[in-house]
This record gives structure tokens, sequence and C-alpha cells, in this order.
């Protein structure tokens, strides 16, 4: 058996979730990076419900697939859209943290 570690590719991740900025399909609020789904939508080459389009505007699913702080009020007023979800949460105290261009980041949070 292999196991990978997502503390192992940080660099790559980086770089990948720095594109999606660039590209302009995130931003970054508060310290944590975001991923725009209304400009992503509005693209004419790209379908945000391409995979799933019953979870669209569905928030027990963004609650199911990020937790319950997708949408607390505090995470809501970092967002430009209820419907946006987090690439990447800025660390908290006592939390694992790396460096990046948008500070200390801790959970990459679309991975496992």
């Amino acid at each position: 058996d292999v196991l990978t570690r997502v503390s192992e590719f940080v660099p790559e991740i980086i770089e990948f979730v720095q594109k999606i900025i660039e590209n302009g399909y995130g931003y970054v609020s508060n310290g944590s990076v975001y991923f725009d789904c209304a400009t992503f939508d509005a693209s004419p080459n790209h379908s945000y419900a391409k995979l799933v389009p019953e979870a669209v505007g569905n928030l027990d699913a963004l609650v199911e697939g990020e937790g319950e702080l997708s949408v607390s009020n505090e995470r809501l007023k970092e967002k430009r859209n209820e419907k946006d979800f987090a690439l990447w949460k800025a660390s908290k105290p006592g939390e694992p943290e790396w460096d990046s261009p948008w500070g200390k980041v801790g959970i990459v949070t679309w991975v496992d």
C-alpha cells in the first residue's frame, strides 16, 4: 500500500490554487481562499452544475461537503456568495499551517 499525505504536496497545491485565482475563479478573503461559483458558472466554457446539477443552490449539500462552518454568519461574511466554498482556509491557533501567498493557511478543504 502507498500512503500519500497532502502535506507532501503543499507547493503543488499552492500553485494550483494560485492558477484558479489568476483565472478569476478564486479570491482571497480574510486569509482564506474561496472558489467563486458565480464567476465560474457565468463563463461560457464552464458549467458549475455539470457534475451534480441538483446540488446548485442546495445549502444542505454545501454543509455536507464543507461542514457547518460554511454557512455560519462569520463564514458567510467572508464569501462573495453563499454558494462559494473554501479552497483553503486560513490557519487557526493550534492547527497545522503552511506559508502561502495569502498568509498562513491551514486546512485544504477539497481533499481528504
